[in-house]
C-alpha cells in the first residue's frame, strides 16, 4: 500500500511539474502528463470559449500549465471550471483585463445553469403576491458588454441569464434599467406596490405602467426567471 501510495504521489508531482522526462516519446509519465494537460485545456477552453478566443492560445496554455500546477481542488468540472475562474482573477497577467470579471460570469454562467437541479414552478401573475428571481436565472450589472463583444470601452447593462426548460438550454437578455429595478422592488414589495413606486419614481401614468409590467411579468412567469416569493 505504501509503495502504491508512493507511485501515486511521484505520479501527481511530475503531473503538476514541468520537469524534464527522459525519452519523453516512449516515456508513459510523458504520456500521462499530456493526457491530463489536454483534458484540463480542452474543457477550459469549451467553457471560457470567448476568454480563451481573446487571451490567445500561447497565453491560454500558459494558465492552464500554472492552474494545474496549482492543483485543482474538486474532481468535479463544474467545481474545477469554477476555481480556474478564481484562478485568473487573481493572476497577475491578468490584472488590466478588466472586462474579465464579466465575462467570467457570463461563460461560467451557462455551464452553472446548466448543473443545477431546479424545482421552480411556473408562477401566475397576481399583483397582491411577492416575486423574486428564480434558481434557474441569474442577473447580473455588467460593466462590459461581453455578450455583443464589447471589451474595450465600458458600458453599463443589465443582463439575464436564464434557463429554458423545454429546450434544456441556456438564454441571455439584456434588460432595461427599469426592468433590473423591477426585479430590486419585488424583493420587499408586491407586484402592485412595486409598480406604484416605479411609476412615481419615473413620474409616469400607474395604468400605462401596468400594462407595461404586465406583459413582462407574464413572460418572465412562463420563463420560469421570476417565481412567487414563498416558493423554496
Amino acid at each position: 500500500m505504501k509503495t502504491e501510495t508512493a507511485v501515486m504521489e511521484r505520479l501527481v508531482q511530475i503531473i503538476q511539474n514541468n520537469e524534464e522526462i527522459s525519452n519523453p516519446l516512449n516515456n508513459r509519465l510523458q504520456v500521462y502528463r499530456d493526457m491530463v494537460y489536454f483534458r484540463f485545456f480542452e474543457t477550459l477552453e469549451n467553457i471560457y470559449p470567448i476568454l480563451s478566443a481573446k487571451l490567445g492560445a500561447e497565453l491560454m496554455n500558459e494558465l492552464v500549465c500554472e492552474f494545474i500546477s496549482s492543483g485543482a481542488k474538486s474532481p468535479f468540472i463544474t467545481k474545477m471550471a469554477e476555481e480556474f475562474g478564481h484562478f485568473l482573477r487573481h493572476h497577475p497577467k491578468l490584472t488590466s483585463t478588466l472586462f474579465l470579471e464579466d465575462l467570467l460570469w457570463f461563460e461560467y454562467g451557462e455551464l452553472e445553469l446548466l448543473s443545477r437541479d431546479f424545482n421552480d414552478t411556473h408562477a401566475r401573475l397576481e399583483w397582491s403576491q411577492h416575486y423574486k428571481l428564480s434558481s434557474s436565472s441569474l442577473l447580473r450589472n455588467l460593466s462590459y458588454k461581453v455578450h455583443t463583444g464589447e471589451f474595450e470601452s465600458p458600458c453599463v447593462s443589465s443582463l439575464l441569464l436564464y434557463y429554458h426548460f423545454d429546450e434544456k438550454r441556456v438564454y441571455f437578455e439584456e434588460i432595461t434599467p427599469f426592468a433590473q429595478q423591477l426585479v430590486e422592488k419585488l424583493e420587499n414589495l408586491t407586484l402592485e406596490s412595486a409598480v406604484s413606486t416605479l411609476a412615481e419614481m419615473y413620474e409616469l401614468d400607474v395604468e400605462t405602467l401596468r400594462q407595461s409590467v404586465r406583459i413582462l411579468v407574464e413572460k418572465w412567469c412562463n420563463q420560469r426567471v421570476l417565481i412567487k416569493f414563498t416558493e423554496v
